[in-house]
């Protein structure tokens, strides 16, 4: 019993395998309470978290900013979009691209669609716009290459490129291309995406979608393309110059070869009409036929400094369309006129090219890189609506693109007086006043911590003498003091309020009075309007109206119009701009060259005759002219601008009236009165100001009569 009892007991143990896994699950938790692993595991999970808000925030931005687009620009075929003049002459073409007759997928070669697929986005019916696994397994291979040998843009982001014009290779370009691509999943079946594609694909030379390069290359139909053919003109869209049959027969040769075989591994083709194919030469048509068709084909118009600034301008207010085309652009420009402008500078510049012993390369000899010869800008605006009328960036697009007229900043020199002028008569100056033209003395000008000390042109220094003698004879120290009597904050507010000197508001500078603010011809001429309109500026502008290939109106000029001057101290102003152009002033040259009609203006020259301008106006338009070098230099001696830009402006101006513009005299105010002021302070003269001889009589406009008698005698 006792045997059988000590036999029947049974010895309870715990496995070891279980207390080893015990011991595990315990040194685990151990391990996972140690405040280290603990802290590193918040700080993983508070970084993931964070990583994905962030990539939440930057898909919200650029699904927000491929909203903006006008999707249905991806399904519309490109065409030229047609520019004409205010009169509806036609300017020329832009957006030229001839993509020949858009075909359906029924009418291309299912070996072609198949090729594409094959070479371009073997996934395409299986994603919706971005192919993930594509984009990780290029950047695998980017990374081990440490370069980018391979991208993962499917059929789809390729289209966005095209319908958008996307370029460049910023992160920035390929979030919004992938953004653009799920919006066009969502709004076109893939059989649509596929059809715009193949109409609009670049595959060389002149040549946009399947239809242009079936013809172009082997002359014949898309329908009719056989697998090697089809195979050809796949492989060219990656590169489309590159890979040309025409430029390099042997690189397009080994790109069918590549794409028969990613088509074989697709499960397209079988291995048996691979070794069919791939040793097949396609016949392919001389590259001059092609180029035969495309020049009486095409509508694209030879570039100009005008088209190119209508280009610019409308593919800024419309960035959806720059791929698609086919908008009407009314612009404010008038063909004769623009004829008129490049005619004058052409043949004035010409005549100074041939005086004996000019110093620099002639238009005449240029054959290559950037110009060296003497260039000009004008630009011609209509002072009551700022519509630019005519405008001449340089004298050959060809040679350089570069437009002077609206993208130079080139000092002012003297043309920029008559605004420091008007300042200083808003604030209770007068033409008649009598203001010293002799030397600016050290400490004079109290806020310039340079001691800055001008010259006059001609070295010579007066006494006192009426102050508009300074701007009519163009006098630097009696203009220094005038700005000084109208302050240089006053002179620099109204500077940007005409439209010029935006560089200049941090740090002023006396130098300022006299012109050494930079600006560009089109914004000098729109400052100048003011005198014309009273003191108003219309801001200046050439996109009168854009229409689109369904008639719709997209956009439609609307007046935009601000006071600058008070008509007072405009109208002060203009009457003694109206005598820089005659007997005396520094314009007078121009009644000589046979321009009569009523007109203002002002010439500048600026340092060792390195810029020349006149700017001048008449009742209907102002009109601005620059010349001088890319490379700021020395024109010649004497390149004063009354002497070189002042015919250039007549010119314009003479052809301006035959045409048809009217020059009438200008308005005046509607009260003028003839007032009795002291000649030093400008308020009404007082006993003690007859008494010391210094009243005369000034025809004072209402708006600026003074409301105080003299009492600093």
């Amino acid at each position: 019993m006792a045997r059988s009892g000590k036999s029947s007991r049974k010895r309870i143990t715990t496995p070891r395998k279980s207390r080893a896994g015990l011991s595990s699950r315990q040194t685990k938790r151990g391990f996972l309470r140690h405040p280290l692993v603990r802290w590193i595991i918040v700080v993983g999970l508070f970084a993931a978290c964070a990583g994905l808000l962030i990539a939440a925030m930057v898909l919200f931005q650029y699904s927000r900013l491929a909203a903006t687009y006008d999707i249905t620009a991806a399904g519309r075929m490109p065409m030229e979009s047609k520019v004409t003049d205010a009169t509806g002459v036609l300017v020329g073409y832009l957006h030229g691209e001839n993509v020949g007759t858009p075909v359906t997928l029924d009418q291309v070669s299912p070996h072609f669609i198949q090729a594409l697929i094959a070479r371009e986005d073997s996934r395409f019916y299986q994603h919706h716009g971005i192919d993930h696994r594509g984009l990780i397994r290029a950047w695998l291979r980017n990374l081990k290459e440490k370069r980018t040998v391979q991208g993962a843009s499917t059929l789809t982001m390729q289209l966005t490129r095209m319908a958008f014009a996307l370029s460049g290779r910023t992160i920035q370009r390929k979030l919004l291309e992938m953004a653009l691509a799920r919006r066009i999943e969502k709004h076109f079946s893939k059989d649509e995406i596929l059809t715009h594609y193949i109409n609009r694909v670049f595959l060389g030379t002149g040549m946009n979608g399947i239809e242009q390069a079936a013809q172009g290359y082997f002359g014949k139909p898309a329908s009719d393309l056989t697998l090697p053919e089809a195979a050809m003109i796949a492989g060219v869209i990656r590169a489309p110059n590159g890979f040309s049959p025409f430029r390099n027969y042997e690189a397009a040769l080994r790109e069918m070869r590549s794409t028969l075989l990613r088509m074989a591994d697709e499960g397209l083709i079988t291995e048996a009409e691979v070794a069919a194919s791939e040793s097949a030469r396609p016949v392919v048509l001389p590259q001059e036929r092609w180029m035969g068709m495309l020049k009486r084909q095409a509508k694209i118009s030879e570039q100009s400094y005008l088209l190119k600034m209508v280009g610019d301008r409308v593919d800024e207010m419309f960035p959806s369309l720059v791929g698609v085309g086919g908008l009407s652009i009314r612009t404010t420009f008038d063909t004769r006129l623009q004829s008129a402008a490049e005619q004058a500078v052409s043949t004035r510049l010409g005549e100074l090219e041939n005086q004996k012993g000019y110093p620099h390369p002639v238009f005449a000899a240029h054959r290559a890189g950037d110009p060296a010869y003497l260039q000009a800008a004008t630009v011609v605006i209509e002072n009551f609506t700022g519509a630019v009328r005519a405008a001449v960036g340089g004298r050959d697009f060809q040679h350089s693109a570069f437009n002077r007229a609206i993208q130079s900043q080139r000092p002012m020199g003297s043309i920029f007086k008559p605004l420091v002028y008007g300042t200083a008569f808003e604030r209770g100056l007068f033409p008649g006043m009598l203001i010293s033209d002799g030397a600016i003395a050290p400490g004079e000008i109290s806020w310039d911590r340079f001691g800055w000390n001008p010259e006059n042109a001609d070295g010579v220094y007066g006494a006192m003498l009426p102050v508009e003698t300074g701007l009519i004879k163009s006098r630097n120290t009696m203009t220094v003091r005038v700005g000084e009597r109208a302050g240089i904050e006053s002179v620099i507010a109204m500077m940007e309020h005409a439209g010029l000197g935006e560089l200049e508001r941090a740090e002023p500078s006396a130098p300022i009075y006299i012109g050494t603010v930079g600006a560009n011809v089109r914004d000098v001429t729109s400052a100048y309007s003011v005198f014309a309109t009273g003191g108003v500026r219309h801001e200046p502008f050439f996109i009168e109206s854009v229409t689109d290939r369904d008639g719709s109106v997209l956009y439609e000029h609307g007046d935009v119009n601000y006071r600058v001057l008070s008509p007072g101290a405009a109208w002060l102003t203009s009457n003694i701009l109206k005598k820089v152009l005659e007997e005396g002033g520094t314009a007078a040259g121009v009644r000589d060259l046979g321009f009569d009609a009523p007109a203002g203006g002002k010439t500048g020259t600026t340092n060792d005759y390195q810029d020349a301008w006149f700017v001048g106006y008449t009742s209907r338009l102002s009109a601005g002219v620059w010349i001088g070098l890319d490379q700021p230099g020395k024109i010649m001696e004497g390149a004063y601008g009354g002497r070189i830009a002042l015919p250039v402006w007549n010119d314009i101006m003479i052809e301006a009236q035959r045409i048809g513009y009217e020059f009438t005299d200008f308005a005046e105010p509607e009260e003028v009165i003839s007032m009795e002021l002291c000649r030093e302070s400008g308020l009404l003269a007082g006993e003690v100001c007859k008494a010391r001889g210094c009243v005369y009589v000034e025809a004072v406009p209402h708006d600026l009569i003074p409301r105080k008698f003299c009492n600093s005698h």
